[in-house]
């Protein structure tokens, strides 16, 4: 599953236009890692079920554990509203990222705080990948995303 994510990711770069001058893709690069950070910032404020709706491309691929890949925005509608609830809080930071022409990247660190059915405080983190596309408007909406959990970071 983990290496799925990987190789979409590594397809989907290699298939971008990569001809765009150099100052055009320093301008997409640090587009699609301010959408990064203006996505986390949504969810903060309007939850995970709103944030992941609003910035998914029309032809998003949604994965989930043990489950075939969710494609399109409708099959992805119906996924999420069945798994996302209000009390679990997902706040994320991007790395490091990179676009040219319509398509780009962003790898960062996420942090999903929750309570166990028993009540305990739980935090889980990992790293995480979302693959951006450049919209017609030239807003940036991700249409693969996904992470895996690590250990602590120091």
């Amino acid at each position: 599953m983990k290496n799925i994510l990987l190789f979409i990711s590594a397809i989907a770069l290699a298939s971008c236009n990569c001809s765009a001058p150099a100052n055009d893709s320093a301008k997409d690069t640090a587009a699609v890692i301010q959408a990064d950070k203006d996505f986390n910032d949504y969810c903060i404020k309007n939850g995970q079920k709103a944030a992941f709706l609003h910035y998914a491309d029309s032809s998003v691929i949604s994965f989930g554990e043990n489950e075939l890949p969710k494609i399109g925005i409708a099959a992805f509608k119906e996924s999420i509203a069945k798994n996302h609830d209000t009390i679990s809080k997902l706040t994320w930071e991007p790395y490091r990222g990179e676009a040219s022409g319509d398509i780009g990247y962003t790898f960062g660190w996420w942090k999903y705080t929750t309570k166990t059915k028993a009540g305990t405080d739980t935090i889980y983190q990992g790293n995480y990948n979302t693959v951006w596309k450049k919209q017609k408007d030239g807003s940036w909406k991700y249409v693969v995303d996904g992470g895996v959990d690590t250990p602590a970071r120091k």
